[in-house]
C-alpha cells in the first residue's frame, strides 16, 4: 500500500516537472519568435560586416532597427542596431550618414539608459575627430573613456580602454594641450604593455574606427617628431612600422585593411620613405573605395 502511494507521488511530481518544462519550452519559443524581427537581420548584418560586405550590413542593420521597433521592450536592441548602422557607415567613410544614425541611436541611449554602453559615445566622438571638430568630439570622448574604464575591468581586456585613452590623446593634441596628449598616448601604450608578445588587436564591430596598438605607436612617434624630439619620434615610428608589418589577415575586411594601409603609409612618410608612403596611401584609398563600393 505504502509502495503504491510513493509510486503515485513520484508520478505526480514527474508529470508536474514535465508540464513545467513544456511551459518553459513554450515560453522560450514564444520569446524567440518575438525577438526574431531584430536578431534575424542583426546577426546576418554582423556576419556581413565582419566579411567586408558593408553595403549589405547597412541594409540589414536598418532592418534590425525596424524589427526592434515592433518589440514591446525593444529599445535596447534598437539602440544597438542604430549604433551599429552608424559604425558601418563610418567604416564606409560616409560621415553624413554615420552621424545621422549615431545621433538617432544616442537619442534612445539618453532617454532610456545612461549606462547602456560606450559604442555610440566613442563612435560619435571619433567621427568628430575625423572631421577635425575637437570641441564637438570632447564630451563624447570623455564620457566614453569614463564608461569604458568601468567596463574594461569586467571584461579583463584593455584594448578598448587603451583606444579610448588614445582618443583623449588625439583630442588633447588637436586642442593644443601637448603635455596632456603625451601622457594619454603613453598611458594607452602602457595599458597594452602587460600582454605577452604582441598586444591583441580588436577585430570586432567598430574596429575600423579604433586606435589599435600599431596606430597608437604611430601617433606617439609622430607627436614627438613634430614636437622636435627626432630621436624619440624615430624610435616609436620604427616600432609602429614593425607592428603594422605583423598585422595581417585582413583580406576579408577592406575597410580595416585600408585603415592599416593608411596609417602604415603615414608612418613611412614620417620616416622619410616618401615613395613607399605614396604607394601605400594610394592602395589605402583604393581599399576605402572598395569598402564603400565606389570602385
Amino acid at each position: 500500500m505504502r509502495t503504491g502511494l510513493i509510486t503515485k507521488t513520484l508520478l505526480t511530481l514527474l508529470l508536474l516537472c514535465c508540464a513545467a518544462a513544456a511551459r518553459a519550452d513554450s515560453d522560450y519559443l514564444e520569446e524567440k519568435a518575438l525577438m526574431e524581427p531584430f536578431y534575424g537581420p542583426y546577426n546576418r548584418a554582423v556576419y556581413a560586416q565582419l566579411h567586408g560586405r558593408l553595403d549589405e550590413a547597412c541594409e540589414l542593420f536598418a532592418q534590425a532597427a525596424e524589427g526592434a521597433r515592433t518589440m514591446q521592450h525593444g529599445w535596447s536592441q534598437q539602440y544597438t542596431a542604430m549604433i551599429s548602422l552608424g559604425a558601418a557607415y563610418h567604416a564606409r567613410r560616409d560621415f553624413r550618414q554615420a552621424e545621422r544614425y549615431y545621433l538617432e541611436g544616442m537619442a534612445e541611449y539618453k532617454i532610456m539608459h545612461r549606462e547602456l554602453g560606450t559604442a555610440g559615445l566613442s563612435g560619435l566622438g571619433r567621427l568628430y575627430l575625423d572631421r577635425g571638430q575637437p570641441k564637438k568630439a570632447e564630451p563624447f570622448i570623455r564620457e566614453a573613456r569614463d564608461l569604458e574604464y568601468k567596463e574594461s575591468g569586467k571584461r579583463g581586456d584593455l584594448t578598448k580602454l587603451a583606444a579610448a585613452v588614445s582618443d583623449l590623446g588625439r583630442l588633447s593634441e588637436m586642442l593644443g594641450e601637448r603635455k596632456k596628449a603625451e601622457i594619454y598616448y603613453l598611458t594607452a601604450l602602457k595599458m597594452l604593455a602587460g600582454y605577452q608578445g604582441e598586444p591583441p588587436i580588436h577585430a570586432g564591430l567598430g574596429a575600423e574606427q579604433m586606435d589599435s596598438y600599431p596606430i597608437i605607436l604611430y601617433r606617439l612617434g609622430d607627436f614627438y617628431q613634430r614636437g622636435g624630439d627626432a630621436a624619440a619620434g624615430a624610435r616609436y615610428l620604427a616600432k609602429a612600422l614593425a607592428a603594422f608589418d605583423r598585422w595581417g589577415g585582413l583580406e576579408a575586411r577592406p575597410a580595416l585593411k585600408a585603415r592599416r594601409l593608411e596609417y602604415r603609409g603615414y608612418t613611412l612618410r614620417a620616416l622619410g620613405r616618401k615613395a613607399e608612403a605614396a604607394a601605400e596611401l594610394k592602395e589605402a584609398g583604393r581599399q576605402y573605395r572598395l569598402a564603400a563600393f565606389k570602385e
